[in-house]
């Protein structure tokens, strides 16, 4: 009935109703609180078919108005572009050295320190580096698919050689490693590779492996 009464435009229908002026009023905030909620359920309905891709990850879609502890990643999330998805992904990683129950980044020696954006004379660190032994198993992070050869320097020295690792939430390169394959998928805590020998290279250094995010984003807060 209160439908009805909104859809009529005829001022003589609403006279012959009788209603009072204020009875009036009230049946056009009922009808506008109701066409209000229809959107609304609308929205959700968008929102929930086109949040999957964030879900299916473990993230939350939300305005990135709101603090996420750990990062938003962009085209997740169904709604307005500034619906985002959250990812709380601190310390989302396995250990990836055989030998060291945790992901310890290496401190600072005379060839340089090991965190995200030391200083490299002119040059700035886009990784970060993780203590490592020599010939060390080293273990995938995380699951997803082997992308092909990383090298961090192209000389074919004795620690140029790496690898690509991604899946739909990461994508990084890890760097002083000789992989046991370059392609190819492979789960959290499988054997990757081993660590290369970095004594012979720089001797003196404290050995480690190279993580250095696709997008040269800072991959602390995974480890």
């Amino acid at each position: 009935m209160l439908q009805s009464l909104c859809n009529t435009q005829s001022e003589a229908t609403i006279e012959k109703t009788g209603y009072h002026i204020e009875m009036l009023l009230k049946i056009l905030f009922i009808c506008v609180l109701l066409t209000l909620g229809h959107a609304s359920e609308k929205e959700q309905g968008k929102r929930g078919k086109g949040d999957s891709a964030c879900t299916k990850i473990g993230g939350i879609c939300q305005r990135t108005t709101y603090l996420c502890p750990g990062r938003y990643l962009q085209g997740k999330c169904g709604g307005a572009s500034a619906r985002q998805c959250c990812l709380q992904d601190s310390g989302a990683w396995d250990s990836l050295c055989a030998g060291h129950v945790s992901n310890r980044v290496r401190g600072c020696d005379k060839f340089g320190c090991g965190g995200f954006k030391a200083k490299r004379g002119s040059r700035i660190h886009r990784g970060v580096d993780v203590v490592c032994d020599d010939y060390s198993i080293v273990y995938a992070p995380f699951t997803g698919t082997l992308r092909g050869q990383a090298q961090p320097y192209g000389d074919a020295s004795t620690i140029d050689d790496g690898v690509k690792l991604s899946n739909s939430a990461y994508c990084v390169k890890i760097f002083y490693i000789r992989p046991y394959q370059y392609r190819g998928p492979i789960s959290k805590g499988d054997k990757l590779g081993y660590l290369l020998p970095m004594q012979e290279q720089y001797s003196g250094v404290t050995s480690h492996l190279h993580l250095q995010m696709c997008d040269k984003s800072d991959p602390t807060p995974f480890i």
